[in-house]
């Protein structure tokens, strides 16, 4: 019963939709790629901050921000350290790895790693050789406050 102006119309409104979807997808796919690749490098600087350079020993009064107690407050509430190995591992993994926002793989490690992969171990890698830096008196300021060893 439709013309062949409506049906035309109709699918052209269906293609519009289609491709928006299709859109939405794909940005949040990309969206959720970068997110997951800035996240890595923290959990990366997590396991290497308790086992290679805390070695399993944590201030429990300063972790839970006891009065008089402020060894896990850094600069502005951020550490600084960590601040700068998460943004030069994302940075390194964009640029020789792979890079999320065209899909490039640059390098045969993410067929190992993938980019998180990559990125969970660069930034603990990092993280750990600064603390081998006079950075380590910024990182180590609970060593005074362990009462439990």
């Amino acid at each position: 019963p439709f013309g062949w102006r409506t049906e035309g119309v109709l699918l052209f409104q269906r293609y519009r939709e289609i491709s928006y979807r299709a859109k939405v997808l794909s940005a949040g796919m990309k969206v959720s790629i970068i997110s997951t690749m800035s996240i890595a490098p923290i959990i990366g600087m997590i396991v290497a901050d308790y086992l290679l350079v805390r070695r399993r020993k944590l201030s429990l009064k300063a972790a839970y921000f006891m009065k008089g107690h402020d060894a896990y407050r850094y600069t502005g509430g951020f550490n600084l350290v960590g601040l700068a190995c998460v943004v030069i591992a994302c940075l390194t993994t964009i640029l020789f790895v792979y890079n999320p926002l065209t899909g490039e793989i640059r390098s045969g490690l993410f067929l190992i790693f993938t980019g998180s992969g990559f990125d969970a171990l660069f930034g603990g890698v990092l993280y750990w050789l600064a603390s081998l830096t006079p950075l380590k008196k910024y990182m180590l300021r609970d060593r005074d406050d362990l009462e439990i060893v």
